[in-house]
């Protein structure tokens, strides 16, 4: 598959999950932040743009301990920059206020990302290539800068330290192909560059 773009901006998986290796791996996607209303539905911040929040029904939330919770959205509305959800057992203002929780989705869960598209998760761990099979590094991260999104790439120096450089998300200038399946992204980037 090739891909014009990155689903991203679900970069928020990148932000906070390391790598989702397995197709069952929990991604966090958004915490909540209180209540909306007296009926128990819930503020969500997306940690990007919701937009696997918005479309999935299945989400995960983790306490601060990590315990997981399952449940199943009910009522979900765009409010704001964020969203407000509504699911069962949690019917008052005070059990929503009470929640102080991360939220995410089984990656299994994932819609399709799209024709010519990847989930940016998916590219998280890829190893970076350059167009004459150079290992460049590791991607850790998508994130943006607000003009473009980012690949954050880790590598180790001649001297054994861990540094990061950033590639900016450019298709057929920087980003030729990118290949989740194979868990290797190649671009047009000289390792001099770093």
């Amino acid at each position: 598959m090739t891909s014009d773009s990155i689903q991203n901006h679900e970069a928020e998986a990148l932000e906070s999950a390391s790598s989702a290796e397995a197709p069952d791996e929990w991604v966090e996607l958004g915490r909540t932040s209180g209540a909306y209303g007296f009926k128990g539905w819930v503020r969500i911040t997306p940690l990007a743009s919701g937009e696997v929040l918005e479309n999935v029904r299945d989400w995960v939330l983790m306490d601060a301990l990590g315990a997981r919770t399952p449940v199943r959205v009910k009522g979900l509305r765009r409010h704001g920059a964020g969203l407000i959800a509504k699911w069962d057992g949690c019917e008052s203002k005070e059990e929503a206020d009470a929640l102080r929780v991360k939220v995410g989705v089984m990656r299994s869960d994932f819609p399709q990302a799209g024709e010519n598209a990847v989930w940016a998760v998916d590219l998280v761990g890829c190893t970076a290539l350059n167009k004459e099979g150079v290992k460049l590094g590791t991607i850790l991260a998508i994130g943006t800068n607000g003009a473009q999104d980012l690949f954050d790439i880790e590598y180790v120096d001649a001297a054994g330290v861990e540094k990061h450089f950033f590639i900016p998300n450019v298709k057929d200038v920087y980003v030729l192909e990118m290949k989740p399946e194979e868990k290797r992204v190649v671009f047009d980037w000289d390792p001099a560059w770093r």
